[in-house]
């Protein structure tokens, strides 16, 4: 009776470790995915980072946008789907600090007036 129950023991031990380790590999696969998902990304839109640690800061925030945008388009509760952009690496806080509202020009308007150009010009005669 006590090998019977060290065998399932041992059964569902294995079990579990298969699962864990198809778990781990599935992440690992989706991470490299998600790298080169990335590394495309960069290319398309001529995207180049400072150092690695840039790099790596800008593909978490990548990362995170993406899961977003499936996890939208999978839910289908929205009459339209959503994509990857340029902005893909900014947060959202970024993209609303450099990308959102109105800027005035900073050219200020001329205090001289400038008159009419024909203001001094007679009609003619006649005309055809």
């Amino acid at each position: 009776m006590a090998l019977a129950i060290n065998r399932k023991s041992a059964f569902l031990a294995l079990l579990v470790l298969v699962m864990w380790a198809n778990e781990a590999t599935a992440r690992d696969l989706n991470e490299a995915s998600m790298i080169q998902k990335h590394e495309m990304w960069m290319t398309r839109f001529g995207r180049e980072y400072k150092d690695d640690a840039e790099k790596a800061k800008r593909f978490n925030i990548f990362k995170d946008n993406v899961d977003y945008i499936e996890s939208i388009n999978k839910a289908g509760i929205r009459s339209y789907k959503l994509s990857i952009n340029g902005f893909a690496d900014l947060t959202n806080e970024e993209f609303r600090a450099t990308h959102n509202g109105y800027k005035a020009s900073s050219h200020q308007k001329s205090s001289k007036t400038i008159s009419f150009r024909y203001e001094n010009v007679t009609a003619p005669a006649t005309m055809d």
